[in-house]
């Protein structure tokens, strides 16, 4: 099980279960301190209350926090999670991807659309904490429809000018 932590504010990982138990052995980690997330987990919780994590006997481990995660733990904002500013690829790809959408010097836009989404797609599977799958697909898929839309647009004015139908 691939395991990632929250530790000062940082998000590190994925770690494998076996090397979390021997830092927590070693004392690096502290339990308590640390809040972990692991694929299937709802959300972030303590580090002592994922299953698998042994716990030393004798170390003081102080009780959880009622209310579980902070909202920077959780990946919470002031917008409720709707826009990713954490994902600038897949926020910024969404965006080209609508200006792409407009004739002929859409192309400019909707080429780096299409490869923004999917920097944001890879951003979002090494950081599952990160929002923004939405704003990366979309970017994909409308940086898709535009290329090939304006793509046919200037191979037919290309087409016009060079018979002097234009």
């Amino acid at each position: 099980m691939k395991i990632h932590l929250h530790v000062n504010g940082k998000k590190q990982g994925p770690f494998e279960l076996e090397e979390m138990n021997s830092q927590i052995a070693e004392g690096v980690l502290l339990p308590g301190e640390v809040s972990a997330w692991y694929k299937g987990c709802e959300d972030w919780m303590p580090l002592e209350m994922v299953p698998g994590i042994e716990i030393p006997a004798g170390m003081n481990v102080p009780p959880v926090k009622k209310g579980g995660a902070s909202p920077a733990e959780k990946g919470g904002d002031s917008t409720g999670g709707l826009i990713p500013y954490k994902n600038p690829s897949a926020l910024i790809a969404y965006y080209l991807g609508i200006f792409g959408l407009f004739p002929l010097f859409g192309l400019v836009f909707s080429i780096p659309a299409f490869i923004l989404g999917i920097v944001g797609l890879y951003k979002r599977s090494q950081n599952p904490v990160i929002k923004g799958s939405v704003h990366a697909w979309i970017g994909i898929v409308l940086g898709f429809i535009a290329t090939t839309y304006n793509g046919l647009l200037a191979i037919g004015a290309i087409i016009a000018i060079s018979q002097n139908r234009f």
